[in-house]
């Protein structure tokens, strides 16, 4: 069957790795897989066989103009589709998503990515209720696939009835790639013993707490930060006013993180929220520890059974430096089988398909 994802861009971010990923393996399972971006900026190599359409709309595009390019985009699948039509069409982006939220087309599958639970909770009751109403409009009448059950859970109590279906898919992770890429050399310089974040520097990834941490530790690892964003300035800035710059590297995203996860002590994420953190399950493939914080959503869902006590339920920077200073001394031993059946590639790439032919589409 002939499967589309509908994306935002081809950037070295968690979504669309993880959807390339996808595609890639509904192509080796003999599937047909298209991508469709919105603009042109691409840093990451497209999978064999995967062929890439873009529609070169450069510019941001707010929720209130997204009705303006449904034209727009049915036009141009109707040109791709020419020689044979989708099954199903997986939009992952916020712009994209709001594209398709005017289009009534039920092979068009809203999915979510990220937890909105944090910036729900933060909000004043007015604000609450426009949001509860702009995310009904959004999902009416579609099949919506969260990739993780806390996702599930939070649509499911904020936007009940308003969808046509809501499920959850993990994210797919082919497990022997991963493992083969860790094997070369890192492209950058590195310590003998350090400890890793790789994400955006954004205020969702709340870095500047990890640094807080790393003074409050009691040993003196430094820390490697694998990642791009508007806060990296301000990341660098804050450790030359903690006195930890010497501890502190950032390098820019790279198409192989893997031998430099694989290298560290430990992985650390103390996101504000999540979806499903791609960095902590790609660390427990390669065998690397990771403690996280018990954000929404997908940590509690990852970090399970004997991997539980590295999920830390606090924001104090002295508790999770302490937790961090712990795990430097733990001998841990990550059952891998585990972590194959939860997120391998085969057994995810044929929940999709099963997805796809039991929702009809």
């Amino acid at each position: 069957m002939r499967i589309g994802f509908f994306l935002r861009d081809l950037k070295v971010e968690g979504v669309q790795v993880v959807t390339l990923r996808l595609a890639e393996t509904l192509t080796a399972m003999g599937h047909r897989c298209d991508l469709i971006t919105l603009n042109s900026d691409q840093e990451l190599l497209l999978p064999k066989n995967v062929q890439c359409h873009n529609m070169a709309i450069e510019k941001y595009i707010p929720y209130k103009d997204a009705n303006k390019y449904t034209k727009y985009l049915l036009s141009f699948l109707n040109k791709i589709e020419s020689d044979e039509p989708f099954r199903a069409v997986f939009s992952v982006h916020g712009e994209t998503n709001d594209i398709i939220s005017f289009i009534n087309d039920k092979r068009f599958v809203h999915c979510i990515h990220n937890s909105d639970e944090h910036s729900y909770n933060n909000k004043g009751w007015v604000k609450k209720l426009k949001f509860k109403r702009k995310l009904k409009r959004k999902i009416k009448d579609k099949h919506v696939l969260c990739v993780s059950q806390g996702i599930r859970k939070f649509v499911k109590e904020h936007a009940a009835s308003s969808y046509s279906s809501l499920s959850t898919i993990y994210n797919s992770f082919n497990i022997e790639k991963i493992n083969r890429l860790a094997g070369s050399e890192s492209v950058y310089p590195l310590p003998n013993d350090y400890i890793v974040f790789v994400g955006r520097l954004e205020k969702q990834k709340n870095l500047l707490l990890l640094l807080d941490v790393l003074l409050k530790m009691k040993s003196n690892i430094p820390l490697i930060i694998i990642g791009q964003g508007r806060l990296e300035e301000a990341i660098m800035k804050r450790a030359r006013e903690l006195g930890i710059q010497e501890r502190v590297v950032i390098y820019p995203f790279c198409q192989n993180p893997y031998p430099i996860i694989k290298k560290a002590k430990i992985l650390v994420l103390t996101s504000l929220h999540e979806g499903l953190p791609t960095v902590l399950i790609e660390a427990l493939i390669l065998g690397t520890p990771v403690l996280s914080t018990n954000c929404p959503t997908g940590p509690s869902e990852i970090l399970v059974d004997d991997l539980k006590k590295y999920l830390v339920d606090s924001y104090d920077a002295e508790i999770i430096a302490k937790r961090v200073d712990d795990l430097l001394l733990d001998n841990i031993n990550i059952n891998k089988e585990v972590i194959r059946n939860k997120f391998g590639s085969d057994s995810i790439g044929k929940e999709y398909i099963s997805f796809i032919e039991g929702k009809g589409l």
